[in-house]
């Protein structure tokens, strides 16, 4: 396959940087006035993911997710990224409610995908760019697909059927879909949860994960294979490959020379394996140096992609390192180490795609440009790259942009560790402080509990820095991406290790005159909201104010409401084994942030979509009808048609208006400086 180059250099595509020597104005923090605009974060830009090159044809595709709520099939040809799915269809699946890896490239100029409105099935033929529906039901969804390398039509699938619509009753399944008659057969049945799916490359056997409740896809996940033959596998054959309780397995791929390769959390950190046909278990692909890091993802989307085998000896990976990613390349004959010098520190979850033996497809980011998705060519002594889309319109020099400073500290309180995170502080090249000022900080907890906020470069976060505000992305005790010691901390603890680590992330950057500890904001979304809730809670007298988007109120009705796969989430995060189920109530009551409103005395901003199935905005209803009776600052903004995360570009820029002027009115200092 031939991918012509959009540009030619790793800087190309970035306005330089601009040098007219002019003073600065002094204006308070938070009044700067940018070039990074609402427009810029929310209605001209896009996120792309999911990378797919089709084994017979060589085509290139990825999936680009836009502000008009769609999700968009994009080709690339000729050097150009071509739309090339049907107006009125959106690429998305709705499995495990995250969704993940919604198409497949198939022979003939065809890609099978499930829209997200119908979950159905549709057959895209890209030479007419028609669409025909293969399989359709309203209680069935599909993810995760992974196509017959030979000549069977073939395709391998997650399924998730919600005939009786409550989580205990949800099945899945790993299916195999025919894509000339649409006949679908379920081929492995019973655990509670299925990912990756996938055919070996002489199409002679199937790999798949799988894990049983209270597990998540980064604990208690199980690899399995089978043999495969006419259209089924024998269950005779049926073989645990790796993976128990203790040592968990995600992201496995099958190479050209029959080995199934995958990361296996046998220590402290996930490390690569491999085990050949023959073999009678796993081998580690032992890179000294790299001992430390974390290799593969483990999200509770489909579709993780995070490494890809170029051949029978060549490998290529992202490792997180400290929260932050790095490339390498790998000779798989002498473990030999290739550091690749690619100037990106954030991989998507679903961002490699193997183009051919030298080459491979890459969605990243670094601190001073947006998300990209470029072709890599391995050379002789590293590699290059071709950028060929971007993920905005707006071209901004990198001057204009905050670069992050990476924090580690150690906690006071609890168990002994050190806590992360990464810290912008207020840039704009036209604009300083007043002298003798500290900004404002607004601290950003992300979501799952399980995962981390890389340093990469989100313009929703350089909106704020641009306008005078320092912000800290707290990868707080319980992020994924510094070793399963750190993640498995938060176990038993969630509620209050995490939110003692809020506290001291303030005390620390406060001390270290990075910020003005008395105008401290606290932001996040879902588990990152109840982050904010419970911090204002426990800590009021640090905070002058909060924006809680789409975050948990109330442990039980959580367990009452979600959907499966977080279904148990709370057994491994609050409870201990030895607690009753008095003991398990009590918990929840003490940690859920409805029952402790009085506490509250900063403002408080909510925002929440009325779909949401995750967490019902009834969690957000109740939070606010407390605070409200109590006399507190309390603000709820509905979003309709919104689900767990806002889509529209619309509500996006909506939500951006109102946090920015719940900022102003609580962090700002209004004084004007001549």
């Amino acid at each position: 396959m031939v991918l012509k180059a959009l540009s030619t250099k790793s800087g190309d595509g970035q306005v330089p940087d601009a040098e007219n020597g002019a003073p600065k104005t002094t204006a308070p923090f938070g009044l700067w006035e940018s070039e990074i605009s609402k427009d810029a974060v929310f209605s001209n830009s896009w996120s792309m993911m999911s990378p797919r090159v089709c084994r017979r044809t060589g085509r290139a595709f990825f999936c680009e997710a836009r502000s008009d709520g769609k999700t968009h099939l994009m080709e690339v040809r000729d050097g150009e990224c071509i739309d090339v799915l049907p107006a009125g269809f959106s690429a998305q699946s709705r499995v495990y409610e995250y969704g993940g890896s919604p198409y497949a490239t198939l022979p003939e100029g065809q890609i099978l995908f499930t829209n997200f409105a119908d979950n159905s099935l549709n057959i895209l033929r890209l030479e007419s760019g028609s669409s025909e529906p293969l399989a359709q039901s309203a209680t069935l969804r599909y993810a995760d697909f992974d196509v017959h390398p030979g000549d069977e039509p073939w395709v391998l699938a997650v399924q998730e059927d919600h005939e009786f619509d409550i989580p205990d009753k949800v099945r899945n399944y790993v299916v195999a879909i025919n894509f000339k008659t649409g006949d679908i057969k379920r081929l492995v049945e019973g655990a509670d949860f299925y990912m990756f799916p996938g055919f070996s490359s002489d199409g002679k056997k199937i790999c798949w994960a799988e894990w049983d409740f209270p597990g998540m896809p980064w604990a208690g996940v199980r690899l399995f294979w089978a043999d495969w033959s006419d259209g089924g596998i024998k269950a005779e054959t049926i073989e645990l490959v790796a993976g128990s309780t203790e040592a968990t397995v995600t992201e496995p791929r099958w190479g050209p020379d029959g080995y199934l390769y995958f990361a296996l959390e046998a220590t402290n950190y996930y490390q690569l394996y491999r085990r050949g046909p023959d073999e009678a278990a796993a081998k580690l692909i032992d890179l000294p140096g790299l001992r430390n890091v974390e290799f593969g993802s483990a999200k509770m989307a489909c579709g993780s992609h995070t490494y890809a085998i170029l051949s029978s000896n060549r490998l290529v990976a992202a490792c997180t390192d400290g929260g932050s990613d790095r490339f390498i390349s790998v000779d798989l004959d002498t473990f030999e180490l290739t550091e690749l010098s690619l100037p990106f520190s954030t991989v998507h979850f679903d961002g490699i795609e193997r183009v051919s033996e030298d080459s491979f497809l890459l969605i990243a980011d670094s601190s001073t440009r947006p998300q990209v998705v470029c072709k890599v060519q391995l050379t002789a002594d590293g590699a290059q790259h071709v950028v060929l889309r971007d993920s905005t319109d707006q071209q901004l020099p990198s001057s204009v942009f905050s670069v992050p400073e990476a924090i580690r500290f150690p906690a006071k309180k609890g168990l002994k560790r050190d806590v992360h995170g990464f810290f912008w502080p207020p840039h704009n090249p036209r604009y300083q402080g007043p002298d003798g000022e500290k900004p404002p900080l607004i601290i950003q907890s992300h979501g799952g509990p399980t995962g981390h906020t890389p340093p990469a470069l989100m313009l929703s976060l350089q909106y704020w820095n641009a306008r005078g505000y320092a912000t800290f992305a707290i990868n707080y005790t319980g992020s994924d991406g510094y070793g399963k010691e750190y993640r498995e901390m938060l176990n038993g603890r969630w509620g209050v290790i995490d939110v003692d680590d809020v506290a001291e992330c303030v005390q620390y950057l406060a001390e270290t005159g990075r910020v003005d500890g008395s105008r401290i904001g606290i932001r996040g979304g879902s588990a990152g909201g109840y982050s904010v809730l419970q911090a204002l809670c426990c800590y009021p007298e640090i905070f002058a104010g909060g924006v809680c988007l789409f975050g948990i109120s109330e442990v039980r009705l959580l367990l009452e409401t979600t959907h499966k796969m977080e279904s148990r989430y709370v057994d491994m995060l609050m409870f201990t084994n030895d607690m009753t189920e008095e003991d398990k109530r009590k918990v929840m009551k003490e940690r859920s942030p409805v029952y402790h409103a009085g506490n509250i005395t900063a403002p408080l901003l909510i925002l929440h979509g009325e779909e949401d199935k995750v967490v019902p905005i009834s969690q957000a209803y109740t939070m606010y009808d407390d605070i409200k009776r109590r006399g507190g600052q309390v603000k709820l903004v509905k979003f309709p048609g919104e689900g767990h995360g806002f889509r529209n570009g619309a509500n996006r820029l909506l939500s951006q208006e109102e946090e920015e002027a719940w900022w102003k009115k609580t962090l700002v200092k209004a004084r004007v400086h001549a």
